[in-house]
């Protein structure tokens, strides 16, 4: 059953459309890093200084959490909005396991698409030095995409409007709140990738400013991944079609 359910999600994630427009979507850091590898003197600023910049803004800040918002609120949400998820939760199936599943292909949908290009970006730009930094953005990229694609899981439960809260977590609270208040700092996935990102990066200080250490980001991932999963299972099991608001 679970075989059944990973191909049914994979199949119902994979659209032509959707698949094609995150795909364009990721390619925008690897053609802003093409610009600046043929079209700049990559001396102002220097490779290691624009790369994590550039990575940071793009793929982190934009790409990745799109790609998340889109896979991961359509992973079980679509089935919801459809009415076929009576069929699903009329089976005899645990509700961790279908959590589990759909949290877990729309991760490796979204790294499938947002890992290669976080790594060509990298390597464009940086010609094949600083390995440690492009290693540091793959972590980051695979950290991130399974701790968002949690919270919209869950989110796609919880409410029917959960593209526009999504939207509105992505770029209100972890583009503008984390830089007056810096509390908010622990409940922003963001800051938990750059903080993966620094803790195995060797880049200078200057290129790449963690606002969490690696260890408190390895430590919130886990434990965001871990609630977001307990979370979306419990309200799983409360679900009666027709509740969501």
């Amino acid at each position: 059953m679970t075989q059944a359910l990973i191909m049914l999600t994979s199949r119902q994630l994979l659209g032509r459309r959707r698949v094609f427009f995150i795909v364009l979507l990721a390619l925008l850091p690897v053609a802003v890093a093409l610009i600046y590898r043929f079209g700049s003197d990559r001396l102002d600023p220097l490779p290691v200084e624009f790369a994590p910049g550039m990575l940071d803004a793009l793929m982190l800040g934009a790409v990745l959490p799109l790609a998340a918002l889109i896979f991961g609120t359509a992973a079980l949400g679509a089935e919801i909005e459809d009415g076929t998820a009576v069929y699903l939760l009329t089976k005899p199936v645990d509700r961790w396991r279908i959590v589990l599943v759909k949290i877990g292909v729309a991760s490796a949908a979204t790294i499938a698409i947002t890992l290669p290009t976080t790594i060509v970006a990298s390597l464009i730009v940086l010609s094949g030095d600083q390995a440690a930094l492009t290693l540091a953005f793959a972590f980051a990229t695979v950290v991130g995409s399974i701790a968002y694609c949690g919270i919209f899981v869950a989110l796609s439960i919880k409410t029917s409007r959960a593209l526009l809260v999504g939207l509105g977590y992505v770029f209100v609270w972890e583009a503008i709140l984390p830089a007056l208040f810096a509390g908010t700092r622990w409940a922003s996935v963001h800051q938990y990738m750059l903080g993966v990102a620094d803790l195995i990066s060797t880049a200078p200080r200057f290129a790449l400013d963690a606002d969490l250490s690696g260890v408190a980001a390895v430590v919130a991932s886990i434990v965001v991944i871990t609630l977001t999963t307990v979370v979306a299972t419990k309200l799983l099991e409360r679900f009666e079609i027709g509740q969501r608001l």
